[in-house]
Parts: structure tokens; C-alpha cells; sequence
């Protein structure tokens, strides 16, 4: 799927129309800065890499980076009211071929504004998207033909096509920065490279709540907690073994027995209640935690996302994640894997607070009823420590008991990863990946040689921490010796990825957008646009005139000049 092109309208009127084609589309500065009064107009600053930003955001990204500083991350209020004020809509249309764009029959258009409520247009092909967080998953079920709500997410996926900021700027692999764990590397890896394997998520993210739910709920070690009721119990048997030697009235007997095992009963119940509600708790963290995994965006769109919700209070958009199906299954159906027992805990909730209620009016009445009983100064005192001992025993006996649960679960969940990883980590798999991994390795060694005369691939290794293992995937044979030759390695894996896709027909975006290009050396761009060329490929990316090899410096490759004069939205 290409860009075909780029259209910026301002109240209702189209003022850019930004075509594209296969090989390298270039966005230019005109500035010059010669004269006196000049020489504060830099080329910087009028929309060029804006342009890719707009790309982005048609794709579910944000609407804050548009208008929002990257380096300060402040909103730029200015520029956020104009774009509000002049009711600025974005179309972004996408075809098979870079210059087919007959409607609903090849092109696919995306529509978006920056503005909230009624006045709000989120369109995909002609079909309103009500929801933001929608966008992604319907351009990757219409385009790509697969199932939402499973990772690696439609975002992540496109991460790759989508070099705009760092890390994925200097990043060749980890383009999404730190906040995506290995596990979820792993994950988009294996899809990238075309490796089908079990979805063992759902399992290590319910073995991760159970642990932390054991480490909350055992802070006295177990066999302290069983030596103490061994003790508790002891105690208990001397109080009654006193209480029986005293001369008491058979109907009080039977009250201060019934009433200490109330005092029991009640703080069993409550302690299972207690427990219950920090399952519940620890359950919707993780799943909140899911949630929020969806995203491809990194620590600062974090920001950015937080800077939105301080604008945007009414309508939060938390991400805009296009979740996409590597192995059957969905996000969703992960949130619900994960809290599956809630419905059940639930019950569970309100039955103990019935339970509780009901026990609390029973003791209130045989207390008012002890009360008024004439019982020996001594038997209160032995009903009342019989009291605390039958309650410090119902607390310990609940304790272990949920220690016990969870322990038996997190074997049961140890004992379903390690069936899943005997498959998932066998020599088979692992011939497997290598397999893969070779196939791409041509397409990247080749592009690599071709644009600095050095041949570069990808390799994996199985790490393990915390007894937990993944493949870490990693480029090997290169030298960071120079952020120009890095930006030519990144460029060499992806030309190299996309002709790999199409060979195994993984779905891919046939485009990547870049920034930062200048960073390279005049001999890679042109190599870069030779290989796109050559290879139907569509690359995007803005330059400071300065900095354009003269070879480039022609209509067939630019697509776009900007300037002090004429910035990209014109106002």
C-alpha cells in the first residue's frame, strides 16, 4: 500500500495537495538567507517534517504531536487554536499503486481533524469512526484483512514505517524505545520476521499478577504463619480447659461459645473479603496494564498524551493503538483471559458482605445480651482473650489458606508456560527463526553493501531473567561509528524488510517515512533513492536545501517546497 497523497484543508477549502510517487519524495526548504535581514529564516520551522507527522496522525497517532513542541513538550497554543479556529481536516489517501486512485475501488482515504464533539471528523474510507482508538483497527482490518486485539498492535507493526522521532530515528530494532518490555519485542519481532508461534502473554502476564498478589498477601513467611497457629491453638485449648473448671450457668456458656465463634467466623469472612477486593485490584491493574500496552508510543508521547487530557478533559483519548492479530487472538480477549475470575470474585464480594452483615447484628446481640448477664470478673477476661485468640486464629488460618491458593496457581501457571515454552523454545523453532531470519539477512546485506559497502543482518538469542525466557533479536556485525552510517543501517533494514514482506507475504506498508536525513552522507541518499526506485518502494522524507545532493535537486524528487513565505498550512 503507497501514499498517494497528502491533502490540507482549511475550512472546507483544499490549500496543499501533496502528491506522491514510488522512489523518494523530498519536502524542501526555498529559504535562502542571504540578505542582512534574512539571516534569522533557517529552513527550519516552516512544516517539512510536519508533512510526516500529518501521515502519522491519518495512521492513529496523536493529534497533541502536531501541535506540540518535541523538545519542550508544550502545547503551542497558536498553532492549536488556528488549526481549531480555521477547522483544518487532514486526508490522507493510500493506494495499491502509487498513482491508482480510483475511489472505493483501489484508493483508500482517511480523514481527520483537530476539533471535538459534533464538529469531530474521524472518517476511514467513507465510514465514520466515532471512537479515536477505532482508527487503527479498522485501516488494519480493511488493509491488511486481520483480526483486533492481540499484539503486536497495528502501531507497533507500522513503528517501523514511521521514523519520525527517536528512538525509532537511530533505533534499527528497538524502534519503540524502552517502553515496550522484551516480551512484547519478542512478540512484534516473531510477527515481523513471519514466525507463528503460541500466544504465551496471557500466561506470563497472569504468572506476573499472581506473584505480585503472593508477595503482597506473604509478608510473614508460611512456616511462620504455621508455627504460629500452632501456637494459637495451644493457647486456645489452656483458656478452655480454665473456663471449664469455673462454675458458669450453662446458658451463658453457650453464648460466650457461640459468641467467640462468631468473633471467628466474622473475621474469617473479612479477611476473605479483604482478599477478594485485592484480587480484584491487582486484576484490573493488569488489565489496565494491557490497556495501556497497546501502544506504540514511547515515554513522550506519554507526556504528550497527559498534555491532551489537560485540553481535552471531556473526550481523553488515552492511545490510539490499531491492535492486529499475529496468532489468533485478541486484546480483548486477553483483558477478559486475564479477568476472568472477576465475575465469580464478584459474587464472591457480596456474598461475604451478607455473610458479614449478618454476622455483625448476631454478635451485636449476644454482646448486648452478655452484657446484662452477672458472669465472674474472670470469665469475661477468659472470654475476652478467647476472643482475640479465636480471632488472631481465624486470620492466620485465612493467610495461609490464600497463600496456599496462590501458590498452587502459580505452579499450575509455571507448569502451563513451561508446556507452551517446550514448543516455543525447541530446536525445531529456533531452526525455524533462523530460517527466517536468513531469508531477510539477504534482502538487508544486500541493501547495506549497495549504501555504505558493508554488509549488516539480523540474529536472535534465547536471554533469561527472573527464570523467565525470550528471544532477544539483535543487528550484528555493524559499527556505531557515526549517527550517518547508523541512519544508513536503519535505511538498509527497512528497504531490506519491506522486499522480504512482499517476498512472504507479511502484510507491509510499501513507504517509510524518515527524518533527520541530513544526518547522512550524500553517496547513501543517493543510493537510498536508487533502491527505492528500483524496487517500487516510497520514500519520504524532509531536507534542508543545503544539505540536498545536488543529483537529487530536481522535480522528479521533490514533491513539496516550503518556506519562511509559504509554510505548510498557511497561516
Amino acid at each position: 500500500m503507497f501514499i498517494n497523497c497528502l491533502e490540507v484543508i482549511s475550512s472546507g477549502e483544499v490549500i496543499r495537495k501533496i502528491k506522491f510517487h514510488r522512489g523518494l519524495n523530498l519536502i524542501v526548504d526555498k529559504t535562502v538567507g542571504i540578505e542582512d535581514d534574512e539571516k534569522t529564516k533557517t529552513g527550519n520551522g516552516v512544516g517539512k517534517t510536519t508533512v510526516l507527522r500529518l501521515i502519522d496522525f491519518c495512521l492513529g497517532k496523536s493529534a497533541a504531536v502536531i501541535y506540540t513542541d518535541p523538545e519542550s513538550k508544550k502545547v503551542i497554543k497558536s498553532l492549536k487554536k488556528e488549526l481549531e479556529s480555521r477547522k483544518v481536516c487532514i486526508r490522507l489517501t493510500l493506494s495499491p499503486n502509487e498513482n491508482k486512485t480510483e475511489f472505493r475501488k483501489s484508493s483508500y482515504v482517511i480523514e481527520r481533524n483537530f476539533l471535538l464533539g459534533k464538529r469531530k471528523i474521524q472518517r476511514v474510507n467513507g465510514k465514520d469512526i466515532s471512537d479515536a482508538r477505532d482508527i487503527p483497527k479498522e485501516i488494519g482490518h480493511d488493509l491488511f484483512d486481520i483480526a483486533v486485539e492481540n499484539k503486536p498492535t497495528f502501531r507497533q507493526i507500522i513503528g517501523r514505517s514511521m521514523r519520525i522521532d527517536s528512538p525509532a530515528i537511530n533505533n534499527t530494532l528497538k524502534y519503540l524505545g524502552t517502553y515496550p518490555k522484551k516480551p512484547e519485542y519478542e512478540t512484534l519481532f516473531l510477527f515481523l520476521f513471519g514466525i507463528n508461534l503460541p500466544d504465551r502473554t496471557p500466561i506470563v502476564e497472569n504468572l506476573k499478577s499472581e506473584k505480585k498478589f503472593l508477595n503482597r498477601i506473604e509478608s510473614t513467611p508460611l512456616s511462620q504463619l504455621e508455627l504460629e497457629l500452632e501456637k494459637i491453638k495451644d493457647d486456645i485449648e489452656k483458656v478452655n480447659e480454665e473456663r471449664s473448671n469455673l462454675n458458669i450457668d450453662p446458658k451463658y456458656e453457650e453464648k460466650i461459645t457461640e459468641l467467640s465463634r462468631l468473633r471467628y467466623k466474622f473475621e474469617v469472612h473479612q479477611d476473605r473479603l479483604s482478599n477478594y477486593q485485592l484480587r480484584v485490584n491487582l486484576i484490573r491493574d493488569a488489565q489496565n496494564q494491557i490497556e495501556s500496552g497497546k501502544s506504540t508510543i514511547d515515554i513522550d508521547d506519554l507526556k504528550l498524551l497527559y498534555q491532551e487530557a489537560e485540553a481535552y478533559v471531556d473526550n481523553l483519548q488515552v492511545n490510539f493503538q490499531q491492535l492486529v492479530n499475529y496468532n489468533n487472538k485478541m486484546i480483548e480477549k486477553r483483558i477478559k483471559f486475564v479477568g476472568k475470575d472477576l465475575p465469580n470474585i464478584q459474587e464472591h464480594i457480596s456474598a461475604e458482605n451478607m455473610e458479614l452483615r449478618e454476622l455483625r447484628r448476631n454478635i451485636d446481640e449476644l454482646t448486648e445480651f452478655m452484657s446484662r448477664t452477672d458472669a465472674s470478673k474472670r470469665l469475661d477476661k477468659l472470654s475476652e482473650q478467647l476472643g482475640v485468640l479465636h480471632e488472631d486464629k481465624g486470620k492466620t488460618v485465612e493467610k495461609i489458606e490464600q497463600i496456599d491458593k496462590s501458590n498452587n496457581r502459580i505452579q499450575e501457571l509455571n507448569k502451563n508456560l513451561k508446556e507452551v515454552d517446550q514448543s516455543f523454545f525447541s530446536s525445531e523453532t529456533k531452526v525455524k527463526i533462523n530460517n527466517q531470519l536468513s531469508k531477510f539477512n539477504k534482502y538487508f546485506a544486500n541493501i547495506s553493501q549497495q549504501l555504505y559497502g558493508e554488509q549488516y543482518g539480523v540474529a536472535f538469542e534465547v536471554k533469561e531473567r527472573n527464570g523467565q525466557r525470550n528471544y532477544d533479536f539483535y543487528v550484528f556485525a555493524y559499527n556505531n561509528s557515526s549517527s550517518g552510517k547508523k541512519q544508513g543501517e536503519v535505511a538498509a533494514f527497512d528497504i531490506g524488510y519491506i522486499l522480504f514482506a512482499r517476498h512472504e507475504q507479511i502484510p507491509v506498508l510499501d513507504f517509510v517515512l524518515y527524518d533527520k536525513k541530513e544526518l547522512m552522507y550524500g553517496g547513501q541518499l543517493l543510493k537510498i533513492s536508487e533502491e527505492a526506485e528500483q524496487n517500487d518502494i516510497q520514500v519520504i522524507f524532509p531536507i534542508l536545501s543545503d544539505k540536498l545532493p545536488e543529483k537529487l535537486n530536481n522535480d522528479d524528487n521533490i514533491v513539496l517546497y516550503l518556506s519562511e513565505d509559504d509554510k505548510l498550512f498557511r497561516f
